[in-house]
């Protein structure tokens, strides 16, 4: 019965616990995330702003009817034997721009830049959406590592007091000893805790990156960090490549678009607007709604709508919309600016997380070494308990500190190919 209800409790965690490797993990962040579904569809409606701005162009069908009653009315001859103070007026037109003063050409610059804009977004958000999956992603890990190297030190220091309080029945040590694994015991199960803490954390942050149920458990693959990250790396190069094909580069260039497309469309308003009409309808009240059918003509022509005087407000809007291409124009200066500090920073930070690395994993190596020789001169009786809890300290920090460089190292690595999308 207890092998059956084993078996039972077995499948019940396997049936609610998924396998990840980092690049299904990200792979379900770029098809599940809110933020790229929400920036997805910014560019669905840039997409339609494309069209609606190429469709200005084209002429619009209009119908207008209209019913009212007034104090005063004329008439046609047909109505003035009825003395109702009402009548109906009725057409379908068809209009076509023939000039907006640069109006519908700065709407479709302004709305092809808006779409180039909305592609950039959402290729900004599926970048930063992978490094931060591969930020939480090594932080498990590194977590689950820590959490391997904690335990395996609680073990040694478990049976280690075991032993003790043999030695201390036969006054081979003394009290002062024993309460000094007990208290690196103590301080070790806090650190555990704290690791725990983390890892769960971490877990159900990732879980909701991924829109993963929170009741399902998780198992993340480990996965191998080269060596030398930076081999392959040539700054200059990279640099250049930010500075001209960059995600933010390329923002920066069709917002300065996007503002030279506003200035046309203000300074359009300056300008007359010229439309051409066909019309088909009453021009004039009939009273009774049949006749507004029967008098129906043609009429055709141009009309020209021109705003000669408004307080020089339409001058100022287009003031306004010069301001905003130079601010433009600048902020695409500061733009490389950053693009370049930003390049440098992560370059820098990546060689020296490469150096810690490096001096980290001799530091381990040599803590190792010091450990095992340590506890064999501890079990001869040649140092003090201090002498070995101190080494054995030595030696789990070394291999927690060299877990967290190498993970730190790699994810340095994806922020600074990031910074050169």
């Amino acid at each position: 019965m207890k092998k059956l209800l084993g078996l039972l409790v077995l499948l019940s965690t396997a049936a609610f616990s998924r396998e990840l490797t980092l690049e299904s993990a990200i792979d379900l962040a770029l098809g599940n995330g809110k933020s790229i579904k929400a920036t997805e569809l910014s560019k669905e409606n840039a997409d339609l702003n494309v069209r609606r701005a190429f469709k200005a162009a084209l002429p619009t069908v209009t119908y207008n009817g209209q019913y009212q009653r007034s104090e005063h009315t004329q008439r046609s001859m047909n109505d003035m034997a009825e003395d109702a103070k009402s009548g109906y007026t009725q057409t379908i037109g068809v209009y076509q721009p023939l000039f907006r003063g640069g109006a519908i050409t700065g709407g479709i610059i302004g709305a092809e830049a808006s779409k180039n804009m909305a592609n950039i977004y959402l290729l900004s958000e599926k970048r930063d959406v992978r490094l931060d999956i591969i930020s939480i992603y090594s932080s498990i890990i590194n977590y689950e590592k820590d959490l391997t190297v904690l335990e395996s030190s609680m073990k040694e220091l478990e049976a280690r007091q075991m032993k003790q309080k043999e030695q201390l029945d036969l006054r081979l040590i003394t009290k002062a000893d024993l309460l000094k694994t007990e208290y690196s015991i103590l301080d070790l199960e806090a650190q555990i805790t704290g690791t725990k803490t983390n890892l769960d954390i971490a877990k159900k942050d990732l879980k909701l990156k991924l829109m993963i149920p929170t009741n399902e458990d998780i198992i993340l693959k480990d996965f191998v960090v080269p060596e030398n990250l930076t081999a392959g790396i040539e700054f200059d190069k990279d640099l250049d490549q930010a500075l001209n094909n960059s995600l933010s580069a390329k923002l920066a260039i069709n917002k300065v678009d996007y503002a030279a497309a506003e200035k046309i469309v203000s300074r359009s308003s300056l300008l007359p607007q010229v439309d051409a009409f066909g019309t088909y309808g009453t021009a004039k009240e009939s009273h009774h709604y049949n006749n507004s059918f029967d008098n129906a003509e043609w009429r055709g022509g141009v009309t020209v709508k021109w705003d000669v005087f408004s307080f020089g407000s339409t001058l100022d809007q287009y003031s306004v919309a010069k301001n905003n291409e130079s601010i433009e124009f600048l902020n695409a200066e500061l733009t490389g600016d950053n693009i370049k500090l930003t390049v440098t920073k992560n370059y820098r930070e990546l060689i020296r997380l490469q150096q810690l690395k490096n001096s980290r994993s001799k530091a381990l190596e040599a803590s190792t070494e010091n450990f095992n020789i340590d506890t064999e001169r501890y079990n001869a009786g040649l140092i003090s308990t201090v002498d070995y809890l101190l080494s054995e300290s030595q030696y789990r920090q070394a291999a927690v500190d060299y877990n967290s460089a190498v993970l730190n190292y790699y994810v340095a690595f994806e922020k600074y190919r990031s910074s050169l999308i």
